[in-house]
């Protein structure tokens, strides 16, 4: 009884307690600041379009150098094909790849898989 007593009497002097803390308020008074000066403006678009933007392929150098430390990657790969095709000899331009093959619900049968070796439905007992 005397603990019950105690929970009880305990638990709301807990609560209120923990309940009157409370966190200091902002201070909105800021003092007013000055804009920064930028010595160099953003240049933004008005940058010239990058060899790989304009070309679409990687520059000589930098996909050779590519293919030497990494011949797996995509501007290797890319350098590779394209160092074959003459595009950095001949000065080529923009060469947009095109694939031109069937699309796999195009090629693959519709309908039930036909009875053969292995099926279930084609074994004979």
């Amino acid at each position: 009884m005397r603990r019950l007593t105690l929970c009880l009497v305990s638990l709301p002097l807990l609560c209120l307690a923990t309940s009157s803390v409370e966190a200091h308020h902002p201070t909105r008074n800021y003092p007013p600041t000055a804009e920064r000066f930028d010595p160099i403006p953003p240049l933004g678009n008005r940058l010239p379009p990058s060899y790989r933007r304009v070309y679409n392929r990687p520059t000589y150098i930098g996909g050779k150098i590519a293919y030497l430390i990494a011949p797996s990657s995509q501007e290797a790969m890319s350098w590779h094909t394209n160092a074959h095709r003459g595009a950095y000899r001949n000065h080529a331009g923009r060469i947009e790849p095109m694939y031109l093959y069937a699309k796999p619900w195009e090629v693959l049968p519709i309908g039930p898989r036909p009875p053969g070796k292995g099926s279930a439905a084609g074994e004979k007992k």
